[in-house]
């Protein structure tokens, strides 16, 4: 009798408990939260004057790269959209043009990249640039200096044609080009020659000039370069300071030199960053049907000198099969994952491709940014291009770059900078300190 008391009890207890009742609340359905993409596209001039460029498109992907929308820039070359994604796939389309060069196409895919963060594309077509807003002139520079007995070499932070000695106080510089905005500021540019004085000892004179108006050209170099001791063992590295995004002073410097002269007494030295490079090279081969090289790199970018020359590039050979190169396979697949410790691959494409309409060449590159295994974006087809690039489509050359940067190891970290402003971005933290893997394969 107690038994049957009992049991419609706990029975009751149980299903209310396992919230079975009429009364209870049903629960409200979550909003999908929504991310707001946004992409700039713009070209620069010679004065670094911005502009949009709207001949480019999106094609918002999937995981195996299969498109799921088309997106144009609009006439201010920004395209936006919203999505429930936090990260997506995307390929942009952009048409390209270099000097004399015939019109073609510049292809960027980027793998699980942020939508929140906001994107830009940095377009070169030649020949829509709109120049009508800069100044620039190309005249001789010529450069007076402490006296040289010999002189070796020279820089500038801008491009010249050729160098002349005049004599041993006086060095021109023939051909230099230099823009600024119509009435707006000349920037600010160096000269710098090297060599030595009567007693075979290295020297370097240098100056800054920020006015290039009419007339002839004079600078006179007041700067004289300083020793720097290196240490007792080195690689070989290239070196110059960046100020202001613009570089100057480069130096070549051969391994286990012992010293180095740099300009570090000048107006500017408060605001400049020392920039090094060494690089190892493993295999390099060469035949008729073409080339490839293996090597690593590393840079250091910091305001102590001393620190960036300790630049050295990793002496141990990568775990890259350098004979059939096998981590891109056929189907589009890749794995880097043998070398340890480079979190994202950039793998580039140039191609030999066709017009469809005019079956003549053009021009076209496909880069993509991605972890250090996984599919390309050129595995599946790219949507209204099919029939121009394809993975069957004969590839010229191709550059891999593996990446490590010291200060993280976060695969999101990693192209977020490269959606951003990447590469011109000279000196953001992500690449003080940075080592690099180059697969690089040229076919004749």
């Amino acid at each position: 009798m107690i038994k049957k008391l009992i049991l419609p009890s706990f029975l009751t207890l149980l299903v209310q408990g396992c919230g079975g009742s009429s009364a209870s609340t049903p629960e409200v359905p979550v909003e999908p939260i929504e991310y707001t993409f946004s992409l700039t596209s713009q070209l620069t001039n010679d004065c670094d004057i911005s502009s949009a460029f709207s001949e480019v498109e999106l094609l918002l992907q999937d995981d195996t790269w299969q498109t799921l929308q088309r997106y144009q820039a609009d006439e201010n070359g920004v395209i936006s959209f919203t999505t429930t994604d936090e990260f997506i796939n995307y390929t942009l389309v952009a048409k390209d043009q270099k000097g004399s060069e015939a019109e073609g196409l510049n292809v960027v895919s980027f793998y699980q990249a942020s939508s929140t963060t906001p994107a830009y594309y940095q377009a070169q077509f030649d020949n829509s640039l709109d120049n009508s807003s800069c100044e620039c002139v190309t005249q001789d520079l010529e450069l007076s200096h402490r006296p040289f007995a010999n002189q070796a070499s020279v820089t500038s932070s801008l491009s010249f044609e050729s160098w002349k000695i005049i004599d041993e106080s006086h060095t021109r510089f023939e051909g230099v080009t230099v823009c600024r905005e119509i009435d707006g500021n000349w920037p600010m540019h160096s000269f710098s020659v090297l060599g030595t004085d009567a007693n075979q000892k290295e020297i370097a004179a240098g100056e800054f000039i920020d006015d290039f108006r009419g007339g002839a050209w004079s600078l006179a170099a007041f700067q004289v370069a300083d020793t720097a001791d290196l240490a007792a063992s080195h690689q070989g590295f290239i070196t110059n300071q960046i100020i202001a995004n613009t570089k100057h002073f480069l130096a070549e410097v051969v391994e286990d030199d012992e010293s180095l002269l740099i300009f570090d007494t000048h107006s500017y030295i408060s605001e400049a960053f020392y920039q090094s490079k060494a690089s190892v090279t493993f295999d390099e081969s060469s035949s008729i049907f073409g080339s490839s090289v293996i090597k690593t790199h590393h840079q250091i970018i910091s305001s102590n000198a001393q620190e960036s020359f300790s630049v050295k590039a990793s002496e141990q050979k990568p775990a890259i099969d350098d004979r059939n190169f096998s981590e891109i396979k056929a189907d589009g697949s890749y794995d880097y994952s043998a070398v340890s410790g480079y979190p994202m691959a950039k793998i580039a494409f140039t191609f030999t491709a066709y017009d469809p309409e005019t079956k003549l060449l053009m021009p076209a590159k496909w880069t993509f940014y991605g972890p250090e295994k996984g599919m390309l974006a050129i595995s599946a087809p790219l949507t209204g291009y099919e029939d121009i690039i394809n993975i069957d489509t004969d590839k010229k050359a191709t550059d891999v770059r593996l990446i490590n940067s010291i200060i993280t190891n976060n695969y999101q970290d990693y192209v977020k900078f490269y959606q951003g402003f990447g590469e011109r971005a000279m000196t953001d933290d992500f690449v003080r300190n940075l080592n690099e893997v180059e697969v690089s394969i040229k076919l004749n």
